[in-house]
């Protein structure tokens, strides 16, 4: 076999030439790390093997490395564990120093005071003068060792805590409004230092302070509504600070705090702690809800202005959550609006008309900022929050608005428009991100499989209604179950399936109920049974392999149950029936499956 003729200098350099082209064209398509990465990668050409022996041009490339060239793997982030242990060992050194300086001022004062040497008012003293040493060093190192004086910041705050605390409730050396005063004075210093670095685990240590004082200088004579006004006023403070910060670590310890305080202050024993505890919900409520929309917002419009903090507003256990921050907004959205409405309904106890009205009024509300949100291509995962949210207390509206077998069929009727609104987003330019959870098609998933628990849990735990068939009950159920089956027809496949086999078992479920009420019930479901798949065996294609187990469970019911609870005569009925339509079946099961599609 002629070799090929051998290609000249030039045609090898025209080659070389169109395969780099080519490779700068597909470059252009790539995410810019890989882009970043790839050019790197070219801009360090390394002589080949064959030139550095030879002095002649290297060989081409095969064709398929030219049109398929490999691409840098994206390194995965550092988890929370890893970035822990990361750490140099003056992280560790300076947490465990500061441990160990607190545990022995704490070991110093007790031995101080079983030696007689410190009276109340000097422990007090020292404690407000290690507090002020600690502040002192941590502002003044800040420039040089943040994190050491972050250490020395937080020490400080936490002395001051301590001192304030034993000052009131263990020496009784100072009133009620003394120690209330130096806990707001030592909860303003720490935000303040926490801003002036731009710490935001100093503002992290500010909130959980001032949200703990009401219960560090706890009286028999504390009220309801002080306790919900000063809170107020912290959470106030913390949401401005989130507000011009963005700090997530705030804004959640913040949100979990607020509602502490809730619990435990929960004493709904007087008209005037009601108003106070709904004031102070209504407060929760609008704050987490619109503070943090708002800046997402302003973050939108002006995202220079606005944008998320950098790993430096915090320590590595808090800045992580800058990249978690919008799927954590999209849950906390969500989880302030069902909150609020749930403890505003156990303060003021009865009247599901008035709170399911409520919760309608608010559906409606989260409904229009959805739309609004979903204006912005960058607020598409808000977006999509408010309308899980609104779907949610709608959903919430509905159970306290009516009956039961009424709620059951319109929450599978919610569901099902929930499952139609989600093509209709995504033909109008509004796709919600697949990795987020709070996503149209999920919450109808949700509701359908709360309302399938309850509907089974209707089937198999309460009595049977009267009369048998012609009931509420059965045709509540029997509607659940249609809408369930229409809208599967919707679904992709594998959705499709798990909606038909749960609703095929309600069918059996609903025969087993309704008609084993009647007389000779047992025969007569075992018989509805029978019809029931013979039914989808003949008319319904891609049902085949469940028809027939279904004829085969009520062959098991006939053979294990009927037969010692059934009469002879319905025996017999039954035995001659099922036993002829096994034998027509295997007659006409070739032709049966020759028209069968596969499974959907």
């Amino acid at each position: 076999m002629a070799e090929p003729p051998e290609r000249s200098l030039e045609e090898r350099l025209a080659a070389l030439e169109t395969a780099v082209e080519s490779l700068q064209r597909k470059l252009a398509f790539l995410p810019e790390s890989r882009r970043r990465s790839a050019g790197e990668a070219t801009s360090r050409p390394m002589a080949h093997p064959t030139a550095v022996r030879t002095g002649s041009p290297p060989p081409l490339a095969a064709p398929d490395a030219i049109r398929h060239p490999p691409l840098p793997r994206a390194p995965s982030p550092p988890g929370f564990f890893t970035k822990l242990l990361s750490h140099g060992p003056e992280f560790w050194i300076s947490r465990v120093g500061i441990g160990l300086l607190l545990a022995g001022v704490a070991y110093l004062f007790k031995y101080a005071v079983d030696q007689g040497w410190l009276t109340p008012p000097i422990r007090v003293a020292f404690g407000v003068t290690l507090g002020m040493a600690l502040a002192a060093i941590g502002l003044r190192v800040h420039a040089e060792r943040r994190w050491f004086a972050q250490i020395m910041l937080g020490g400080a705050a936490a002395t001051w805590y301590i001192t304030g605390f034993a000052a009131f409730q263990l020496l009784q050396l100072v009133s009620f409004a003394t120690a209330l005063a130096f806990m707001v004075a030592v909860t303003v210093f720490t935000f303040w230092a926490g801003l002036k670095q731009n710490e935001a685990v100093l503002a992290v240590l500010a909130a959980l302070g001032g949200l703990s004082t009401p219960f560090l200088l706890y009286t028999e004579s504390g009220s309801v509504p002080g306790l919900m006004a000063y809170t107020s006023v912290v959470l106030a403070g913390t949401s401005a600070i989130y507000l011009f910060k963005g700090w997530p670590s705030l804004l959640w310890t913040t949100a979990v705090g607020a509602w502490l305080v809730v619990a435990l202050g929960f004493r709904p024993e007087a008209s005037a702690d009601r108003i106070a505890l709904q004031s102070g919900i209504a407060v929760i409520w609008l704050l987490f809800w619109l503070v943090p929309v708002s800046r997402e917002v302003l973050a939108d419009r002006n995202p220079a202005r606005w944008s998320r903090p950098t790993p430096g507003g915090g320590p590595s256990g808090f800045a992580s959550m800058r990249d978690r921050a919008p799927h954590g907004l999209a849950a906390l959205v969500l989880a302030t609006a069902v909150m609020s409405l749930f403890a505003s309904r156990a303060v003021w106890g009865a009247g599901n008309w008035a709170w399911g009205t409520t919760g309608l009024v608010g559906a409606i509300a989260y409904g229009f900022a959805a739309t609004y949100l979903s204006s912005s291509k960058t607020l598409v995962l808000l977006a999509s929050a408010h309308r899980v949210t609104a779907a949610t207390l709608l959903a919430i509206a509905i159970a306290l608005l009516f009956e039961p077998d009424v709620v059951l069929v319109l929450w599978v009727l919610e569901a099902a428009a929930l499952h139609l609104l989600a093509p209709q987003l995504a033909t109008r330019g509004v796709a919600e991100p697949e990795e987020s959870v709070l996503r149209i098609d999920t919450a109808a998933h949700v509701l359908y499989a709360v309302a399938g628990v309850w509907l089974f849990a209707r089937i198999v735990s309460e009595e049977p209604p009267v009369p048998a068939v012609l009931n509420v009950r059965a045709a509540a159920d029997a509607a659940a179950v249609a809408i369930a089956l229409l809208t599967a027809a919707r679904l992709e496949p594998r959705a499709r399936l798990v909606y038909r086999l749960v609703a095929h078992a309600a069918i059996l479920g609903l025969l087993l109920r309704e008609l084993g009420a009647l007389p000779a019930g047992d025969g007569i479901v075992t018989a509805a049974w029978g019809l029931y798949a013979l039914g989808l065996l003949v008319l319904v294609r891609g049902a085949r392999r469940i028809a027939v187990a279904t004829l085969f469970l009520a062959v098991a019911k006939l053979v294990l149950h009927d037969l010692s609870q059934v009469e002879a005569i319905w025996r017999i009925l039954l035995f001659l029936g099922f036993g002829g339509v096994f034998l027509a079946i295997s007659y006409y099961v070739p032709d049966l499956w020759s028209r069968t599609t596969p499974p959907e």
